[in-house]
């Protein structure tokens, strides 16, 4: 009887621990919301690693004959190696399907006068991260002040400014690129005092 006694004292003990730990409350474990996606139209101090701040800027040596030369650009786009439809944080799909990211969509200006020996920002963007093969824009019109107090506005036989070069833009990081205008041979004056703007340009990258 005693035997018997112990194994039923031991059997009900092993069932009281079975129902305790099924009573107990299970862990709880959270996942990490993932990470979002820059805002439309912002651009923050450190993006996730999926993305990256591209910064455009512009300087000059100094075009001959002019007291100011002001250069109107808009639309101004880079080209992706891979391009998709999310590259940009604006979600702008109607160029995006073949490599080229909006990356200054608003009109912008600067005066190559103003602009020597030093730098002058014309915007940024977060964009994803990757290698890119070209720069592009559109000149709109450029106006000045010569010498002779006289003012003008110079042809522009294209309109489209393209400019090949490799970067990257790494995720987490600022890329600068920096669009080196060569102001003398940019704008040439004509004999007859017309003002030609073909622009030569190099393209310069920081990180």
């Amino acid at each position: 009887m005693r035997k018997t006694g112990r194994i039923v004292i031991a059997l009900a003990m092993v069932l009281l621990l079975v129902l305790a730990a099924a009573c107990a409350p299970a862990s709880q474990e959270k996942t990490p919301a993932p990470a979002p996606s820059p805002a439309p139209g912002t651009v923050t101090s450190a993006p996730n690693m999926g993305w990256g701040i591209l910064e455009i800027r512009v300087t000059d040596p100094p075009p001959a004959n002019v007291k100011s030369a002001v250069v109107y650009l808009t639309n101004i786009e880079v080209h992706k190696v891979s391009g998709n439809v999310s590259d940009n944080a604006s979600g702008n799909a109607s160029d995006n399907a073949s490599g080229w990211i909006p990356v200054i969509g608003a009109p912008a200006s600067f005066d190559l006068m103003n602009v020597v020996g030093v730098e002058q920002i014309l915007g940024s963007a977060n964009i994803t991260a990757g290698s890119f093969t070209e720069i592009r824009m559109t000149v709109t019109k450029v106006t000045g002040v010569t010498t002779d107090n006289v003012s003008y506005t110079a042809e522009v036989p294209s309109g489209e400014l393209k400019i090949v070069g490799a970067f990257n833009v790494g995720g987490g990081n600022k890329t600068v690129l920096t669009l080196d205008f060569d102001g003398e041979k940019s704008l040439i004056q004509s004999g007859q005092g017309k003002f030609l703007f073909k622009p030569v340009v190099k393209l310069l990258i920081k990180k």
